[in-house]
């Protein structure tokens, strides 16, 4: 499993060999449209079982009948019962009985009443946090439960027979860029590379993984035609929802890729739609390095939680 040191950015334009995700079994939540669904088929063509949480029943329920190997499960992944059972029910549906990868892609984004000024003479009025919600407290129950199921299945401590396991969050280029008036979206996906950057240290400990793909401007539902219509207006070019399926095909392909974040862009900047843009690591020598080493050195190492 791959160790934390620098070494050097992913290869990101190399042929994918996906075989070994054959008859495995994927958690998708938000997949049944979107880059949800685009992560879904791009599992399904890689001969993956694929269980789909969600709360579009039309979306989930038309999936699940164009492929044998889908399974979809109502879900609001806010709701920690509602994601327990869909992690469930995928152990059940899973022909090994195990759960392999994880992908947290359910998220919202709406207008953002932390940003928008109530107007002279009024009252500030209590935002709505739902943003908050979906996309920070249901990582964290996806994050939580893909856990318990891995070390479930590989163990409590290292062993050859560890099976690769990870989980994918879903991120953003607002993860990484300035991103006016939508200070919660930007604050939940930052929160994504926290996450990550937090467990990255533990995970193959037990035999995983966690990285990130962080999309930015993939023509989905999450804006409207009109938002969209804008962003290309000014020559921003769009990213593609296959070029983020084939992304996450390369990083669930290689077990070497741990604790990375892997950005979806147009093809401006590469020519298969996704690079590693190298800013979550300590490059060796760097300050950052020398004040990193310092933070772990009071971890727990004889509890097995940090490594």
């Amino acid at each position: 499993m791959a160790n934390l040191r620098y070494t050097s950015p992913v290869n990101c334009d190399v042929d994918v060999n996906a075989s070994s995700m054959k008859d495995k079994t994927a958690i998708v939540t938000g997949g049944a449209n979107g880059l949800g669904e685009a992560y879904v088929r791009a599992l399904i063509e890689a001969g993956a079982f694929v269980v789909i949480g969600d709360m579009d029943s039309d979306g989930g329920v038309k999936l699940e009948k164009e492929f044998k190997g889908v399974k979809f499960v109502n879900c609001d992944t806010s709701n920690w019962d509602d994601q327990a059972r869909l992690f469930q029910e995928a152990e059940s549906f899973s022909p090994t009985g195990k759960i392999h990868f994880v992908v947290a892609n359910a998220g919202i984004h709406r207008k953002d009443e932390v940003f928008a000024y109530a107007g002279d003479g009024n009252e500030p009025e209590k935002p709505d946090l739902s943003t908050i919600n979906v996309n920070i407290i249901g990582t964290l129950y996806t994050a939580k439960l893909a856990s318990h199921y891995f070390i479930k299945q590989n163990g409590q401590q290292p062993s050859p027979s560890q099976e690769d396991t990870c989980l994918i969050m879903i991120g953003s280029g607002a993860a990484f860029l300035d991103c006016p008036r939508a200070p919660q979206y930007c604050a939940t996906k930052w929160a994504m590379r926290g996450i990550m950057h937090s467990l990255r240290r533990t995970a193959f400990y037990y035999g995983s993984r966690v990285n990130i793909i962080s999309p930015w401007y993939v023509k989905t539902k999450i804006l409207s035609e009109e938002r969209f219509a804008h962003v290309k207006s000014v020559g921003v070019q769009l990213a593609e929802a296959s070029d983020a399926g084939q992304c996450l095909l390369r990083i669930l392909s290689d077990s070497t890729i741990n604790g990375r974040s892997i950005f979806v862009s147009g093809r401006k900047w590469s020519s298969r739609g996704y690079l590693d843009l190298d800013i979550d690591d300590y490059p060796q020598g760097s300050l950052i390095e020398s004040i990193q080493e310092d933070q772990i050195k009071p971890a727990p190492v004889d509890m097995g939680l940090f490594i």
